[in-house]
């Protein structure tokens, strides 16, 4: 009976809510979104989002959950009883766990021969939302690049404990996703271990403690202008060495762990990455101003990733959203970089997509 009260009273006075009484649990302010909507309210709640209208009755203890089919693509804002929250946008159920890998031989073989055709040495990684995995030259350490501040926003988020936008690293996270800036990882790190080595040798223990034993770096960047029953990871070639390396494997598994995380489960979630922290990144790593080498490949859809760009290395890892789940994507290539590089980053896309 006094809920059957709270709603005639809402409806009576236009659907206005005493605004310390509203939570709104999903979706919060710059995360991605597919979608749902939970939270508590005292009575009903009115959402708008892609031109679209909504009304929501809440159920025992003033609770709802829906998920809403209309989702703009990118940038928008969803409005929740008067109060706007901008996200970006996904394909609609595209926030979930992957499928642990388990290895599609014939995938394996597509990656094979996409390799043959290029230039340079190359790696690469392959798994998608419903478990298939594929892998080529994974287990190969190249060098990492501009890929390793990746896992030093990781290292970050295990840290955090709280709010990522109240935090010092905000900043450098924006520049680092957004224009891969050498001088906001080197912040990072300094915030991280006090130092560009001690943030260095912190995310390697970072990355250490979740399995991935083949990333590695020492001090900062340059200023001046076999989990699962996923595919095999042995080395078919190997390109020279380099004091910031890792391997297409290491990477499309913390790509992996940043999606489950995103749905509430996996390794990190379990290492204090909380699913909050997780959406704000994936926001971030949508916005990077280079579409690297898989976007080209992914026909349109949303891809969060964080490119390496050398002189003689191009590398990407990316989680593309699709309706069906995420796909994660790691390319490396080292060597004489040509447009055979550009060819094999597109098609190892499509092969994913396929």
């Amino acid at each position: 009976m006094l809920h059957l009260l709270a709603a005639l009273l809402a409806i009576l006075g236009g659907g206005g809510h005493h605004p310390a009484r509203l939570r709104v649990a999903e979706p919060r302010a710059y995360e991605v979104w597919d979608g749902r909507l939970q939270g508590r309210a005292p009575g009903i709640v009115h959402v708008r989002t892609g031109g679209h209208r909504y009304t929501l009755v809440p159920g025992p203890r003033g609770r709802f959950s829906v998920r809403v089919s209309h989702v703009v693509r990118g940038d928008t804002t969803v409005t929740v009883a008067g109060r706007r929250i901008p996200v970006y946008g996904l394909p609609p159920g595209s926030l979930r766990p992957l499928a642990p890998a388990r290895d599609d031989r014939r995938l394996d073989r597509d990656l094979g021969s996409l390799a043959a055709r290029t230039t340079p040495a190359v790696a690469a990684y392959v798994h998608r939302a419903g478990g298939h995995a594929g892998a080529w030259n994974a287990g190969a350490e190249f060098e990492g690049a501009s890929t390793l501040k990746l896992p030093i926003m990781v290292a970050a988020l295990e840290r955090i404990g709280g709010e990522p936008r109240a935090t010092p690293y905000w900043a450098p996270f924006v520049a680092i996703t957004r224009y891969s800036s050498n001088e906001a990882a080197d912040e990072a790190l300094e915030l991280l271990g006090g130092s560009e080595v001690g943030g260095a040798t912190d995310m390697v223990a970072a990355m250490r403690g979740l399995g991935l034993l083949h990333t590695y770096m020492y001090g900062g960047y340059l200023t001046d202008p076999d989990a699962g029953g996923g595919p095999p990871v042995h080395i078919d070639s190997s390109p020279p060495p380099s004091v910031k390396y890792t391997t297409a494997a290491d990477m499309a598994r913390l790509g992996a762990w940043l999606a489950d995380a995103a749905a509430g489960s996996g390794p990190l979630v379990r290492h204090g990455v909380t699913r909050h922290e997780a959406r704000e990144l994936l926001y971030l790593m949508l916005h990077a101003a280079d579409p690297g080498l898989v976007s080209p490949g992914a026909a349109g859809r949303p891809v969060a990733h964080k490119i390496g760009w050398l002189e003689t290395s191009r590398d990407d890892v990316a989680i593309v959203f699709t309706r069906h789940g995420p796909v994660v994507v790691a390319v490396y290539a080292q060597g004489s970089i040509d447009a055979t590089v550009y060819e094999f980053g597109r098609s190892v896309a499509r092969a994913a997509l396929r």
